[in-house]
C-alpha cells in the first residue's frame, strides 16, 4: 500500500525544475520480504516523473514481447496485409506404379490455422475438402512438413514444467490449435473411485495413465496432470474432491507436425478417403517434391502481433520471432533474436540494459532495467509504427490481459501495457495518460516474489493509478 501524502510529496517534487535536496521517495509497501520493485516512469520527452532501483536488471516475463512486437512492425513489411506465402499448403506426391500417392501438409509459420467442427475460416478441414473435390478415393501417407523453421521446438532455458501445458507448446512452422489439447478432468460420484477424464472432441492425440482417484468432500485438491517432455503419454495422479467442479487442462502435444498429420488423416478418413499407410514428419533431408492442389489464406501477421501483445500468446511470439529472422535474411530463433538486438542498438540500448534469450519470456535468462524498458518504449513511439505498436497493447479495464486490471479507476481506458507474470515476477511497462492529459511512459517490474506471498499487482496498480492523479 502506498502512502498518498508521501507519494504526492515525492511526485511534485520530481516535477519541480529546482527539486529540493534530498528528494522524498514514496513509501510502498510490499507483499513480503525479498520482493525486489524496479519503477521507471518519465514523460515521452525523457523527464524523470519517478524512479526507483531503475538501473537494475529484472527477470521481465512476458514483458519481454514487448520487445518482439516492436520487432514485427520494425522488420515485417505488409504487416496489416494478407500475404499468400504465409498460407498452410497442401501436396500431392505420386506413388510409384500402382501405389496410391501421399499428401504433405507443409507449414509456413501461421500461428492461427485450426482445426476443429467450429473452425470457418483457414481450417485444416479445407485442405481435405481439396482432396476430396479432386476424386481421390485413395492415399499411401500423410506427412506434416514444419521445416521452414530450424528444428527448435523450445526455448533457452524453458523449464520442463512449463513444457506439457499449452503456454509451453512447441514452437514449428505448422501448428494447428496453438499445438495444444484440451483433456476435461472431474471428480466421480464415489470417494476414491478414479476421476473422470475426456479429451474434447478430436483432441485425443495422446494417451492417459489415469492414476488419480476421487477424495472426500471438502479434501485439498491435490490432482497432478504432467506429461514428461517427448512423451505422447499424459499421467493424472493424486486426488481430487468429490466436489471440485470439472475443468479443462490445456496440454501442449508433444510433436507439431506429427499431430498435424494425424488431424488431416482423420479429416480424409471421415470423407471416406482411405489412407493406407499413416502419419507421418517429413524431414529436412527428404526431397521437396510435390504438386501444390491446395493453401490457405492466413491472417495478416498483426494478428499474431495482437494475440502476443493483449492475451500473451507464447507460441504466436516464438513464430513472429522467426519471421523476424527470416526478414532480417536468417533462419532460426538467434538469428531472430540478433534482429531485435540490432533494433535495440538503433535505440541506443546496450545488452547489459535488455538481454534476451527468447521472443516470449518464459526463458529465466532474460534481463532488462525498467530505465531502459522505458527509453526504448520512447524511442518506439516515436518510430513511424509507433501508433500501431501501442494500439496493440491490451487497455486497462478493457481489453486482453488487462481487462480486468483498473475497472473503476482512472486509469480505465487510459493505460496501455504489456503484463508479465511468471513465478515470482509481475511486470507492466507501457503508456498512460495522466491527470493533465500527458502521456508518461512506464515500466515497473517485480521479482523474487515468495511462492505463498500476496499478489503485488495491487501495488503495481495503485503506484501508477498515484503517479497519474499527481500529475
Amino acid at each position: 500500500m502506498i502512502r498518498k501524502a508521501a507519494l504526492a510529496l515525492a511526485l511534485l517534487a520530481t516535477s519541480c525544475a529546482t527539486p529540493p535536496e534530498p528528494a522524498l521517495e514514496p513509501a510502498i509497501t510490499l507483499p513480503a520480504e525479498g520482493v525486489r520493485l524496479g519503477v521507471m516512469i518519465a514523460t515521452l520527452g525523457g523527464a524523470t516523473v519517478f524512479a526507483d532501483k531503475a538501473g537494475q536488471r529484472f527477470i521481465p516475463a512476458s514483458n519481454t514481447k514487448l520487445f518482439t512486437a516492436a520487432a514485427s512492425f520494425h522488420y515485417l513489411k505488409g504487416i496489416n496485409q494478407p500475404d499468400p506465402a504465409l498460407g498452410t499448403s497442401l501436396k500431392i506426391v505420386p506413388g510409384e506404379g500402382s501405389a496410391p500417392p501421399s499428401l504433405v501438409i507443409v507449414g509456413a509459420g501461421d500461428p492461427t490455422l485450426r482445426d476443429g467442427a467450429g473452425c470457418v475460416t483457414n481450417c485444416l478441414h479445407e485442405l481435405a475438402d481439396a482432396v476430396a473435390a479432386r476424386g481421390i478415393t485413395r492415399i499411401a501417407d500423410v506427412y506434416g512438413d514444419d521445416t521452414l523453421f530450424p528444428y527448435e521446438p523450445w526455448g533457452m532455458g524453458w523449464s520442463w514444467n512449463n513444457l506439457p501445458f499449452y503456454f509451453g507448446a512447441p514452437v514449428s512452422a505448422l501448428t494447428v490449435n496453438g499445438n495444444a489439447v484440451a483433456l476435461r478432468v472431474g471428480p466421480d460420484t464415489t470417494e476414491g473411485a478414479p476421476v473422470m477424464a475426456a479429451w474434447a472432441p478430436g483432441d485425443d492425440v495422446m494417451r492417459v495413465r489415469n492414476e488419480a482417484v476421487t477424495g472426500p468432500l471438502g479434501s485439498e485438491n491435490l490432482l497432478s496432470v504432467l506429461r514428461w517432455p517427448g512423451s505422447d503419454e499424459v499421467v493424472l495422479s493424486g486426488s481430487l474432491p468429490a466436489d471440485a467442479a470439472a475443468r479443462n487442462y490445456f496440454l501442449s502435444v508433444p510433436d507439431a507436425a506429427q499431430t498435424a498429420a494425424t488431424r488431416f488423416v482423420r479429416l480424409l478418413e471421415a470423407r471416406g478417403i482411405a489412407v493406407e499407410g499413416g502419419a507421418k514428419v517429413r524431414s529436412r533431408s527428404e526431397s521437396r517434391e510435390g504438386e501444390e492442389i491446395a493453401r490457405l489464406a492466413a491472417s495478416p501477421l498483426l494478428q499474431s502481433v495482437i494475440n502476443v501483445s493483449e492475451d500473451s500468446d507464447n507460441l504466436s511470439a516464438e513464430v513472429l520471432l522467426r519471421h523476424i529472422a527470416r526478414a532480417a535474411g536468417g533462419a532460426g530463433a538467434q538469428d531472430g533474436l540478433d534482429a531485435v538486438n540490432a533494433m535495440l542498438d538503433q535505440a541506443g540500448i546496450g545488452r547489459a540494459e535488455i538481454e534476451l534469450f527468447d521472443g516470449s519470456g518464459l526463458s529465466p535468462y532474460n534481463r532488462v532495467t525498467p530505465q531502459a524498458t522505458v527509453r526504448f518504449l520512447s524511442w518506439a513511439a516515436s518510430q513511424p509504427w509507433g501508433d500501431a505498436f501501442r494500439a496493440a497493447l491490451p487497455v486497462g479495464g478493457k481489453t486482453g490481459s488487462l481487462a480486468r486490471r483498473f475497472r473503476g479507476t482512472p486509469l480505465e481506458g487510459r493505460i496501455f501495457a504489456k503484463t508479465g507474470t511468471v513465478q515470482g515476477v509481475n511486470a507492466l511497462s507501457g503508456f498512460l495518460i495522466a491527470a493533465s492529459g500527458e502521456t508518461l511512459v512506464f515500466s515497473v517490474i517485480a521479482n523474487d516474489r515468495p511462492a505463498d506471498a500476496n499478489s503485488v499487482l495491487p501495488v503495481i496498480d495503485r503506484l501508477l493509478v498515484e503517479i497519474a492523479a499527481a500529475n
